[in-house]
């Protein structure tokens, strides 16, 4: 059984330390106090912006399993990024964290009429997690400089 929840700013060591930690390490080693403070900074902007909607995944014991991110495009649509962690992937866990996640979003935000998610081609198990969650697929797209595939939800 998981938990879905609103992200505060307790969960942004969690979060650092399942999304980030290994990037810094890798890429910035010499700097990864820098980086450690700017990823704080960016998380509480997050947690408190009005322009995004953060859940913290948990099991039951209140072990971090991931975390899902709306970013809210005025009052119609929203943008969806998904993160799990390392110990749940393949367990079949990311459809029912999407499809909450969705659901929590929909009662914080009812104006909400379609979500968007931008896939990697080569991100079979995303592809399959969206499309049995009801996203249909658009096509792919240019976004932030990168091609994806768009899938679409539109919400009841």
């Amino acid at each position: 059984m998981i938990i879905i929840r609103e992200s505060t700013v307790d969960d942004i060591e969690n979060i650092y330390n399942h999304l980030n930690l290994n990037y810094v390490k890798k890429y910035s080693e010499n700097h990864e106090e820098e980086e450690r403070k700017s990823y704080d900074r960016w998380y509480r902007f997050l947690i408190n912006s009005s322009n995004y909607a953060m859940f913290t995944v948990e099991d039951l014991r209140g072990v971090f399993l991931g975390n899902i991110r709306f970013e809210l495009d005025g009052n119609k649509c929203a943008e969806i990024s998904v993160y799990l962690d390392e110990c749940i992937r393949g367990r079949g866990y990311s459809t029912i964290m999407v499809n909450a996640s969705i659901e929590e979003l929909k009662f914080k935000y009812p104006n909400i009429n379609y979500i968007t998610a931008y896939i990697l081609e080569e991100n079979e198990k995303s592809i399959y997690c969206f499309e049995k969650s009801g996203f249909e697929f658009k096509g792919q797209i240019e976004h932030g400089g990168i091609d994806y595939f768009l899938y679409i939800k539109t919400l009841d």
